[in-house]
């Protein structure tokens, strides 16, 4: 049951609607950018659009009717979006052929479908559409079992689970119309958050960055097994560098191997594979600074004018982690900064890198190359400047992230800029469809006042595991 305090704070997120953008001209710049020194980006992990936000008043989210997907193992039935108050999820499949199939050239109605494949050839059996219960082959694997049978990727989360996050969108700014920058998975995903492109390159040694052709499978991972090769393509710190810009990652238990969960792993922490990042001599500033760091630099103002911030499995919301912890680590973090000297001239945005197999009902507008845009993810801005309960309709991707640090400390230059030529089709920070985040900021009021949150908020989250069951229609 919700405290009154947690019910009041819940409902505050109600009154009235959000106010959507309005259309944005590109190239167009409020001024008031300079008072910003810190740009903040916790990254987070797999969770579509809808999963979060899709009953958010005001929001593109569900429409009416709700939309019922159609299903491989029960043809007569369809399977519409459902509450779902698990603190643990599976999700579904999300690699680059699965997003596509759940596109499905705009329809995106293959999240169900996709789903059941990936369950094909594990123990999962089909529910029982007489009892709405998933079949697990054998009693005796039942627990590990539950959580890989689950068939959630319809489900969806409100206020009552996500209290903070829908408090940061009811007192500053939700984007939703932002886009995973690529339809794929973390490796490439992250890769595009800190170069807006993702790419497998051909001739490594000697190293040619023209032999790198973009792809959103890109394969082998920097610093896994053995594999050294680095990722000779651009990257957002370059031209940090070659300005004298000072940017750190922050690591929730530092760096580990890919199945480190209580570390963040390489397929997260992409920078120290960048060539240039190792030239610069700056590979410490993407492996050196942990949690406790964050919080002693927000504590003493000390915070770069970039930052990033990684998490480990257990704070990422990544299925099947849990979705109360990474809600309090985030807040943690917001609340660190919000009671620190550098909350006055700082935006702090958080965005969940990819769609983890859920559903989400807005198709990508528009393709820029072979890489996406991906399916829609959440994305939200905390500022003393951010517009008050304002939901920016633009469309974006975290491409965005890196234009807005390129005009707020670079004076516009964009990556073409760094004198290192790059094959690839496009550079995303000159992309004139994307929307622009300084819209977002109102920068003639006051510096509002911090907002500090409980890092341990009352919620509908329920910790035991939740039958592997979803909710059909019959056609």
């Amino acid at each position: 049951m919700l405290r009154a305090g947690s019910i009041a704070l819940f409902c505050a997120c109600l009154i009235g609607l959000a106010l959507p953008s309005s259309p944005a001209r590109a190239g167009q710049e409020p001024a008031g950018l300079s008072k910003l020194k810190h740009l903040i980006f916790i990254i987070q992990e797999n969770r579509s659009f809808d999963n979060y936000f899709g009953t958010y008043p005001g929001a593109a989210g569900f429409p009416s009717p709700l939309p019922c997907l159609p299903s491989m193992w029960y043809p007569s039935q369809c399977f519409p979006p459902f509450p779902d108050h698990s603190d643990s999820n599976a999700g579904g499949p999300y690699d680059n052929e699965y997003q596509l199939s759940d596109i499905d050239g705009g329809a995106m109605d293959g999240f169900v479908i996709e789903r059941e494949k990936e369950l094909k050839n594990s123990k999962c059996k089909p529910q029982d559409v007489g009892t709405n219960k998933l079949v697990v082959i054998n009693d005796d694997e039942v627990g590990p079992l539950l959580a890989k049978c689950t068939m959630d990727v319809m489900g969806y989360h409100d206020g009552t689970d996500l209290p903070n996050y829908w408090a940061y969108a009811q007192q500053y700014v939700l984007m939703d119309h932002f886009f995973e920058s690529i339809h794929s998975q973390s490796h490439p995903s992250h890769l595009a958050i800190f170069s807006m492109w993702s790419a497998k390159c051909a001739q490594l040694n000697p190293p040619d960055v023209n032999s790198c052709v973009a792809d959103g499978q890109p394969g082998n991972i920097w610093g896994q097994k053995g594999y050294n090769e680095p990722y000779l393509w651009t990257d957002i710190t370059y031209l940090l560098w070659q300005n004298s810009i000072d940017w750190r990652v922050y690591l929730d238990g530092g760096l580990g191997t890919l199945h480190d969960h209580d570390k963040v792993g390489a397929i997260w922490d992409v920078l120290p594979g960048f060539e240039k990042v190792q030239e610069d001599g700056q590979v410490g500033n993407a492996e050196n600074y942990l949690l406790p760091d964050f919080f002693n630099d927000a504590a003493a103002g000390t915070l770069p004018p970039v930052s990033w911030v990684l998490p480990h499995y257990y704070d990422s919301e990544h299925p099947q982690a849990s979705i109360a912890a990474g809600q309090t680590y985030t807040t943690s973090l917001i609340n660190a900064v919000m009671s620190g000297p550098a909350w006055k001239d700082s935006a702090i945005f958080i965005v969940w890198d990819d769609m983890g197999g859920f559903y989400d009902n807005l198709a990508p507008p528009y393709s820029f190359d072979t890489l996406g845009l991906g399916i829609r993810v959440p994305s939200l801005l905390i500022s003393p400047y951010a517009k008050k309960n304002y939901i920016d309709q633009q469309v974006c991707s975290t491409d965005c992230y890196l234009k807005l640090v390129e005009d707020v400390f670079i004076g516009g230059a964009r990556l073409r800029s760094t004198g290192r030529s790059d094959p690839r089709a496009d550079y995303r920070d000159e992309e004139t469809a994307y929307g622009n985040l300084a819209n977002d900021f109102d920068f003639v009021q006051p510096p509002r006042p911090p907002m500090l949150l409980s890092t341990h908020p009352m919620t509908m989250l329920r910790k035991e595991p939740t039958p592997p069951t979803m909710r059909y229609i019959r056609r």
